[in-house]
């Protein structure tokens, strides 16, 4: 049997956990290749030793940190500098689970690269846009969404690409569903990241719970399915065993259901025609008895909205939004501002810029880094 070579950026999160979950029991089907961490140097000491894997990457590199010792025998890639170099090795399916809109440049080498990619990353679909998509198009790169609802989205379109009107993501509504707006404003950080559903790192589990996360996702769509923003729809649905719908012309529509579990998205990724039996994830519905769907409160959750606004305008703005609520969230955590802050400071600070500063449409990296530091001087924060 041929084995997949595989090569996976940011082995030790969660996506890495899920990705390594599947691979763990199907070793036969698999080799693979690299393997990177941004500085947990021993879960990916011991995943390299239980995987064989002879090429790591590390970030963040430390001097006082004897790589050699944990790392006897292998070829460490250091920096992200350098991380461009591990797709050189030969490789079928890459795997970017990295979080963050630090690895743009990373993003873009992988998409020259030929392979397919399951993309976990929603920083470089927002930031970037149509241009990591026409590059991956240039060089035959397959980009394959890992977000449960953009797999879904993707999995329905494989068979109704032609004939569909609309599409739609769901959202579990985060912890803050049943709270009303004016009970927001004094919510703490283990308030914010109590997910009711989803067991997911910390800046994900605050996005969610602002719904920022979600309305990235619509960004992302928007790219990610070539699709005008008025055709993409969100849903709350609490119990988040439906993940994505499509919907026709005559009214119909088809809803792709799964237990919420990021092993499902990456099956399909990894495994051809669904050929892989994850008995727990079966899907019960007769346990399950009730599923619930509600409308998205904007004003309560007013990111969705905004979102909206960006996506329709493009260019800079996605990136924008995005980078903003990274240096708003960071502060929230540090208990500088308040929750409703992330949001309202974001909508203000993207105001400001567009007031002074004109929206390049198909930005560069260098527009985006001019962006980010206009940003890091004037970001509002209620002056």
């Amino acid at each position: 049997m041929n084995q997949t070579n595989l090569l996976i950026y940011g082995a030790t999160g969660s996506i890495g956990d899920s990705v390594l979950s599947l691979v763990r029991n199907n070793k036969d089907q698999f080799n693979i290749i690299g393997m990177t961490c941004n500085n947990n140097i021993k879960k990916l000491s011991k995943l390299s030793e239980e995987f064989n894997t002879k090429n790591i990457g590390i970030a963040r590199f430390n001097k006082n940190i004897n790589y050699k010792k944990y790392f006897p025998g292998k070829k460490i890639y250091f920096g992200l500098e350098e991380f461009p170099d591990l797709i050189k090795i030969k490789s079928d399916v890459i795997i970017l689970g990295i979080s963050g809109g630090s690895i743009l440049n990373l993003a873009l080498n992988i998409a020259k690269s030929g392979k397919v990619i399951g993309m976990a990353n929603k920083e470089c679909i927002v930031s970037l846009g149509s241009i990591i998509f026409d590059l991956a198009k240039l060089n035959k790169t397959k980009i394959v969404p890992l977000d449960s609802e953009h797999n879904s989205i993707y999995q329905l379109l494989k068979a109704y690409k032609h004939s569909y009107e609309s599409i739609t993501i769901t959202a579990s509504g985060g912890p803050f569903l049943k709270r009303k707006r004016n009970e927001l404003r004094d919510v703490t950080i283990e308030d914010a990241l109590a997910h009711p559903i989803w067991r997911m790192g910390k800046k994900i589990s605050l996005d969610s719970a602002t719904m920022i996360n979600k309305g990235l996702e619509l960004i992302e769509a928007k790219y990610f399915f070539d699709i005008d923003v008025n055709k993409i729809n969100i849903l709350i649905h609490p119990q988040a065993i439906i993940h994505g719908l499509i919907s026709f012309h005559d009214g119909s529509v088809i809803s792709f259901m799964s237990q919420p579990d990021m092993r499902v998205p990456i099956s399909n990724l990894l495994f051809k025609n669904k050929r892989i039996k994850l008995n727990d994830l079966s899907l019960d519905l007769a346990n399950i008895k009730t599923l619930n769907f509600l409308s998205v409160d904007t004003v309560k959750f007013p990111a969705v909205r905004i979102a909206r606004e960006v996506a329709v305008l493009g260019g800079l703005a996605p990136h924008g939004f995005n980078y903003i609520n990274d240096k708003l969230t960071n502060l929230f955590m540090k208990k500088k501002i308040g929750f409703l802050d992330i949001v309202n400071f974001n909508e203000i600070t993207l105001n400001k810029f567009f007031s002074s500063n004109p929206n390049q449409k198909k930005p560069s990296i260098n527009d985006i880094v001019e962006f980010n530091k206009w940003i890091d001087r004037n970001i509002y924060l209620g002056e």
